[in-house]
């Protein structure tokens, strides 16, 4: 071969191997601390509650010091077209283990992942879902709960928009929740069954410090809760429907449902713009990224987001919210990969 031809082939080879995609991040590894289950009741009420139960996690892990703060319901549109209920359930987070032993060890970005286990609703992270008579709301509506942030009704604007310290949703990608990136004493989980889920949903809540941090400090006290966690979800308000018993949609709407959560510690700080501020300036999000530390913002599909030189952002294009990964069952927040 001459040398002119010797370089061209050479430089081929550069160009091809320089188009090629570059290889995906190893994720940092999630460490289990505990699995709970999260009941909402009273919901379309004015005495709505919430309370926190530990459930068994097979490894030595003590679990999370969770106590109930507030429920808020807001509904917002019309019944039977697109009225939508936002609902959440905020906590104060101890750095301690359930039964109240305080951790040695400062934690950051502990994270409430949504979790199934085997007798959740239809392959969802829910479970015991009723009406206000008591009967099993139908399955095909656990589907519609999708997480959010917390949000609340703004008039002048007439749309929702996120509540001041109350962005607490995370979103995460599906390698970063598989078994083996879910460590067990330093030690990759060998299945979702040995952590006692059925499976483990790339989305979930972070805890923040009163003023926006996300680092709870070693050795609190009793009765110190330095940690805040909003859980939030939205699901649509019921039609009035003459061909349904009860034919009122408020009688159908979900009236109190558990979900259930594998508490993590993860190694990164992102926040995650959800899909009701895609139509806002990339301000607040700034903002939430300064309070935070966030080195990263996940964006979701229709994000406008143009502040990456300021605070990098990675596209998270599916999120999954019920039934196992890669499933044709599956249903997701959004799911809108190339």
């Amino acid at each position: 071969m001459k040398a002119g031809k010797r370089w061209a082939a050479w430089a081929g080879l550069a160009l091809l191997t320089g188009c090629a995609p570059a290889a995906a991040p190893t994720p940092a590894a999630l460490k289990p601390l505990g699995l709970v289950e999260i009941s909402f009741d009273g919901l379309g009420s004015t005495q709505a509650s919430s309370q926190v139960r530990p459930l068994a996690l097979k490894e030595n892990s003590g679990g999370l010091d969770l106590s109930p703060l507030s429920v808020s319901v807001t509904d917002v549109g019309v019944r039977g077209s697109g009225g939508t209920r936002y609902i959440t359930a905020t906590y104060r987070v101890r750095n301690a283990a359930a039964d109240g032993t305080p951790s040695a060890q400062a934690r950051s970005n502990i994270t409430l992942l949504a979790a199934g286990v085997a007798d959740n609703v239809d392959g969802t992270a829910l479970r015991s879902m009723t009406t206000f008579s008591g009967a099993p709301v139908p399955t095909s509506v656990a589907r519609t709960v999708l997480p959010t942030h917390a949000v609340e009704y703004a008039p002048a604007t007439e749309r929702v928009v996120t509540v001041a310290g109350g962005a607490h949703l995370q979103v995460l990608t599906e390698a970063e929740v598989v078994p083996g990136n879910l460590t067990q004493g330093g030690v990759p989980a060998a299945s979702y069954a040995a952590l006692g889920v059925t499976t483990v949903f790339p989305y979930g809540y972070v805890t923040h410090t009163r003023t926006g941090g996300r680092t709870l400090g070693a050795n609190p006290a009793a009765g110190q809760y330095d940690g805040r966690v909003a859980l939030s979800v939205r699901v649509p308000l019921q039609a009035n429907d003459n061909a349904q018993t009860p034919t009122q949609g408020s009688q159908r709407d979900p009236w109190a449902f558990k979900m259930t959560f594998l508490v993590v510690e993860d190694p990164a700080t992102r926040i995650t713009q959800s899909l009701e501020e895609q139509s806002f300036s990339d301000t607040n999000i700034l903002a939430r990224g300064v309070e935070t530390g966030a080195t990263e913002v996940n964006l979701l599909p229709g994000s406008a987001y143009a502040s990456g030189a300021t605070l990098p952002s990675r596209r998270v294009c599916q999120v999954r919210t019920a039934g196992l990964a890669g499933a044709g069952t599956a249903s997701y927040l959004v799911n809108s990969c190339p």
